[in-house]
Order: C-alpha cells, then structure tokens, then sequence
C-alpha cells in the first residue's frame, strides 16, 4: 500500500501496519480495508482492478469508498442508511478514517511515481 513512501522512509510500512491493526482492532477485517485501499487506488490512476466485493458488507464499503474518492459531500441518506446497516459507529468511524488514508496514500503514490521505484 505504501512501498514507494517506504522507499523513500522506512518507518512508513511499520505505521502503515500499526494504523491497518488500530482499524482492525475496530472491527474491519484486513480484507474489507484492502479492497478500499484498492478501489481508492484504481479510481486515481495508481493501482490495478480491484477484486469484486463478495457480500453486502463489501458492496456498500466499495460503494462508500467510490462516493467517498469522486465527492464526499456526494454521499446520499440512502447510502448512509445502508452504511449504518452493515457497519456499527466504531466501524464507520474507522471505515471513513481508513478510506480517506487510502486516498491519500493513493495521491501520493501518483505524485510520487518514478521517485522510488
């Protein structure tokens, strides 16, 4: 998620993974927060296809995410409703934490091509 920050710091993979188990601890599986970082990733320009989301839970977190990268004043009652559905307020917190670090990571990762590779 991070290998080009890691390049150029080497105590950015170590954060990285603390702040991955700081979500965790809130209730996101390391799967849910990778298909984030990577649909955040793509829709910047600086990652691959993500995999499809496997359950309801996926769908509306990738959903969210989408929202969240294109416009986050987009984000819709509806969506939210749905969010509320499948995630508790400790996970939305973390949710909403994780895909805006997923974004940013991604941004710096365009602006950073060809640094550290």
């Amino acid at each position: 998620m991070g290998r080009a920050l890691q390049a150029l710091d080497p105590h950015v993979g170590e954060t990285l993974q603390e702040f991955l188990q700081v979500l965790e601890k809130a209730g996101l599986d390391r799967e849910l927060l990778a298909l984030c970082a990577a649909r955040a990733q793509q829709m910047i320009g600086a990652g691959t296809l993500a995999a499809p989301p496997q359950n309801n839970r996926e769908r509306v977190a990738l959903a969210f995410a989408e929202q969240y990268v294109l416009d986050a004043h987009g984000v819709t009652d509806d969506l939210c409703r749905e969010l509320n559905t499948h995630f508790s307020p400790p996970e939305l917190a973390a949710l909403t934490t994780g895909i805006a670090t997923f974004e940013a990571l991604a941004r710096t990762r365009v602006v950073l091509q060809g640094v550290a590779e």
